[in-house]
């Protein structure tokens, strides 16, 4: 079953990849795109640099390294927040910068399929590399002695009534949970789906409520600063869960008969795609590449809990 589980997925892959490839080498017959592509235009150059995001991600950067680099000097290099979480935290980066900057933000006023990849990049790849990078211990050190002791408690909420409201909102995994799930949701809502798309301020709020969002969503099984909230099982529902009512979303969207956003209409045919097949293909994305990182991160905690069991079962038996 398992077997044929992993067939269908590589089956599924092998459709998105294929589909994109062609429509991507036959785009070209329209004379120009809401993106502001011409017809030939090398769609791979299609960078840009917007100055808010580019400033915001390298205060945050400069911000994380002075943190860093002052750990080390006091801890040893690698000691608290191991190298290969900082390089985790790099990769979370460059996936903010492939998914704000690149061709994929261009794309995506002409393609719901590259949208999708975008708020995929953000919520599945970039968000979670953050928060393994431990980020809130290393700008915690990035500020002065006499702000980190504050700081910290306010992050973790560990005192008062007003910290402990604080750390329900931060941390509690059922509130997170229901977070997460309604920003997708609300979000891909023709209404506000197609608003985002003309208005480039609550485009802006989209890409931020979801990142926001899937950081706190993974923090709760994936900082390691203080006692996780979920232990491996709950964790393991946690994200099942999630990637179950993604996968819904995926499925309605690829098995649609009609287009949801009507804005599209005019865009996508210069790509080689119609509206419908721009979302069904949309749908796709999330419906697999999108849920199967919810379920590899499920497998590796569920087995690193089996893990733990077998320790404390083997710790336990008499010698």
């Amino acid at each position: 079953m398992l077997s044929s589980a992993l067939s269908v997925m590589r089956n599924s892959f092998r459709l998105i990849a294929f589909s994109v490839m062609i429509n991507l080498m036959t785009a070209g017959s329209a004379s120009a795109h809401p993106s502001g592509l011409q017809a030939g235009d090398p769609w791979w150059r299609a960078w840009h640099w917007d100055s808010l995001v580019v400033l915001n991600l390298a205060l945050l950067s400069l911000l994380y390294c002075r943190g860093l680099i002052r750990i080390w000097r006091r801890a040893g290099v690698g000691r608290a927040i191991p190298v290969w979480r900082a390089g985790a935290f790099l990769l979370g980066i460059l996936a903010l910068i492939a998914a704000l900057l690149s061709p994929l933000d261009t794309l995506s006023e002409d393609l719901s399929w590259v949208h999708m990849t975008q708020h995929m990049v953000l919520m599945v790849l970039a968000a979670p590399l953050i928060v393994i990078g431990v980020p809130g211990l290393a700008l915690t050190w990035s500020l002065p002695k006499s702000l980190r002791g504050p700081f910290g408690r306010f992050l973790t909420g560990t005192a008062g009534r007003s910290r402990r409201t604080l750390h329900f909102l931060l941390w509690n995994p059922m509130f997170l949970w229901t977070v997460h799930a309604l920003c997708i949701w609300i979000w891909h809502l023709p209404y506000l789906y197609e608003w985002a798309l003309q208005d480039p301020l609550i485009h802006d709020i989209e890409h931020l409520t979801f990142f926001i969002a899937a950081c706190l969503f993974w923090r709760v099984s994936l900082d390691v600063r203080v006692q996780p909230t979920l232990n491996p099982a709950a964790s393991v529902l946690y994200l099942f869960t999630t990637s179950l009512h993604m996968m819904t979303l995926g499925v309605l969207m690829a098995l649609s008969p009609t287009a949801w956003y009507k804005v599209y209409i005019g865009r996508t045919e210069g790509w080689g795609l119609s509206p419908l097949e721009d979302q069904q293909l949309a749908g796709l994305i999330m419906w697999m590449p999108g849920c199967i990182v919810y379920a590899i991160v499920a497998a590796a905690l569920f087995a690193r809990w089996l893990d733990q069991a077998d320790r404390a079962t083997s710790l336990a038996r008499p010698t």
